[in-house]
This record gives C-alpha cells, structure tokens and sequence, in this order.
C-alpha cells in the first residue's frame, strides 16, 4: 500500500472489491516477473508459489462479488518486524537474493496495511470479515519471507 492509499474512498463494495482485484492481479504479474528474472532456484520457486497464492486470492474475492459464500482459515501469525526496519526500495535488474526477499516483505506488508485499511472501511461484516482474513494471509507471506531473511541474512554462520 502507499501514501495514496489511506485517502481511498469506495463508493460501493464491488468498487472496494474491485481494488483489490486488481491489486491481487499486480501482485502476481509483479511475482511472476520477478521469478522469470531471477537466477536462483529457491527464491524463483518462493516468488512462483507466490504468484499463484495471489491469483488464488484474485478468484476469492471475484467469488465475493458474485455473492458466493467463502471461507478463509485463521491464522496466528508471529510478527518478527524484520521488514519494520528497511528503507523502501524497488525491484531492479540486478537484484540479489537478499533484495529480492527484502522487496518481497515490503510488498506483502504494503498488501498487509491495504486489507487492513479495506476492513476498516468497510460497512458490510461479511466483506469485512474477508479482508480481515486476507489481511492475516499477508501476514502469514510477511513473515514467511521475514523468517527466510532472518535464517539467511541475520543469524550468524
């Protein structure tokens, strides 16, 4: 999520529904993408099933707008604050593992913030319900690659 983002105002619930349909969407192109550019197996298998957790939640919430009933698991997830920490920065060419896991948790802590701010808006409990579930999914992507940076990049050899 950006800046821009806090100011969103929906004028009905498909709209709300409809951002985040397409954010779902740039989610996975910007997974995709990245996969195909990168030259390390792990991250190139992290970053496709990824991906396609996005197009799952794309589908999800396109099942919403066409009034079908869902139901999304509950997850605990431990918050390690690793992304909390680092200055924003956007994918380039010449990425390394370690920029591209950092990137990772910033834009799953952007998707975070997004369905966070989705359920505070939204009037309808059942819609709210949904994106606070998605909310806890992101969380649960953060701290996948959260947990990834730290066995690979903090702790000590």
């Amino acid at each position: 999520m950006n800046q821009n983002d806090n100011n969103l105002k929906f004028d009905s619930v498909n709209d709300a529904l409809d951002f985040a349909i397409d954010r779902e969407q740039e989610a996975h192109d910007f997974y995709q993408l990245w996969a195909a550019r990168t030259k390390n197996d792990a991250i190139k298998e992290v970053l496709v099933e990824f991906s396609t957790i996005e197009l799952k939640h794309k589908e999800l919430l396109q099942n919403v707008k066409k009034g079908a009933n869902v139901e999304l698991g509950k997850h605990k997830v431990i918050d390690l604050k690793i992304g909390d920490y680092f200055a924003p920065a956007k994918p380039f060419e010449e990425m390394t593992y370690q920029d591209s896991v950092r990137i990772a948790i910033q834009r799953e802590m952007g998707s975070q913030q997004l369905y966070s701010y989705l359920a505070s808006i939204s009037e309808d409990a059942e819609i709210k319900s949904i994106f606070e579930n998605l909310e806890k999914e992101e969380a649960a992507h953060k701290a996948h690659f959260e947990a990834l940076y730290d066995d690979e990049f903090l702790k000590e050899n």
